[in-house]
């Protein structure tokens, strides 16, 4: 799915990058985040122009991000997803010029261009003009806005005064819940067991956990067999 960009850059959402596909316990600030952002894709809530998110590899903020750009697009509202540790080595004008005409703009890794003057200036224009519009900056970092080595003092104040979520890191439970929540979403029933033991002897990362389920999901379907602790040591060789 291609994202319209001011200089038609191939970038593009993935499409399992929904809110369906996020696990956010109820009372969770994971759950009020995806409230808030589907209240305001949808036009319910207004008046927030900028909403900053901020964890660690795996917390989920490039998911949240790229999710609202799929329900903003479901409800037929414009938007640009800009994944900045991508784009640090372009000119930055060019490709933040315009972009308040989108509803939604999303800008992941913000922490990549922190310290270098241009992107800086150009983020801080960015804020006003969406400001002005009315329409929503999205924002991804790996650590709160005042830990950020922002050089430019307005953009600093810029970020703080948004509204700041932290997703925290998630537990071995939370990521056995999440690998059996993904794997249903696939059509497969993985145990709890199952889930643990893949949590166990594999790699933990998130990203890695789900690769695993995408491997299982061939391999369960070719050879249709449930996936079991035996099915799972032969799938991986371990």
């Amino acid at each position: 799915m291609m994202v319209t960009s001011q200089l038609s850059l191939p970038l593009s959402l993935r499409d399992e990058a929904t809110f369906g596909n996020f696990l956010a316990p109820t009372g969770s600030v994971r759950a009020q985040v995806v409230d808030l952002l589907q209240n305001l894709a949808r036009g319910v809530d207004e008046g927030e122009t900028s909403i900053y998110l901020w964890g660690g590899e795996g917390a989920g903020c490039s998911h949240l991000l790229q999710a609202a750009c799929h329900e903003y697009q479901r409800q037929g509202r414009g938007v640009q997803y800009l994944p900045l540790d991508e784009l640090c080595d372009l000119e930055p004008d060019g490709l933040l010029a315009d972009l308040e005409h989108q509803a939604l703009v999303c800008l992941a890794h913000i922490e990549a261009v922190a310290g270098n003057h241009a992107w800086e200036l150009a983020i801080f224009n960015l804020f006003n003009r969406m400001r002005e519009s009315g329409s929503l900056l999205l924002i991804g970092a790996d650590r709160p806005p005042r830990e950020l080595p922002v050089t430019l003092p307005d953009l600093q104040s810029r970020l703080t005064w948004s509204l700041v979520f932290h997703l925290p890191f998630y537990g071995e439970m939370e990521k056995v819940a999440i690998l059996r929540f993904r794997a249903a979403r696939l059509g497969i029933e993985l145990g709890e067991e199952v889930a643990a033991f893949i949590l166990n002897r594999g790699e933990r990362s998130l990203a890695t956990l789900m690769s695993y389920l995408a491997r299982l999901d061939k391999a369960s379907l070719c050879a249709r067999r449930r996936v079991t602790i035996p099915f799972v040591k032969a799938a991986f060789g371990w």
